[in-house]
């Protein structure tokens, strides 16, 4: 299924486990795996519009490795719309929010988020 591909060809980001890589949309039931492409795109989404709306701040945020604090207003407000959006599938292991957080605002430097606030089953077992 397309849908899936798009979600299981997003790299596993620094600090998520090793399972994640391996967890496998595919076997899940079809409203699951649309969960899954929805969460991953509108992660992405809500990434891309932080980092259009505040350049300056992300920029700064990455120089000083503290985007999560930095950026905590935009952060949270897009955090708690994925949540409440996706709470079904919080408990898979995989974190979009946090994968797009590291790819889009911090180009892929786990560290530039500063404290990733968010516990997930995805991060920090």
């Amino acid at each position: 299924m397309v849908e899936a591909q798009e979600v299981e060809s997003v790299p596993v980001a620094a600090g998520e486990p090793e399972g994640a890589s391996a967890f496998d949309v595919n076997r899940l039931s079809p409203d699951e795996q649309e969960l899954h492409r929805r969460a991953n795109r509108v992660a992405k989404v809500s990434m891309q519009d932080i980092k259009m709306l505040r350049p300056e701040q992300v920029r700064l945020g990455r120089q000083h490795k503290d985007i999560c604090v930095r950026l905590r207003d935009d952060i949270e407000k897009a955090h708690r719309e994925y949540d409440r959006r996706f709470k079904p599938i919080m408990d898979h292991p995989v974190d979009y929010f946090y994968r797009w957080m590291v790819e889009i605002l911090a180009e892929g430097d786990a560290s530039a988020l500063g404290e990733y606030p968010y516990a997930t089953t995805a991060l920090h077992r």
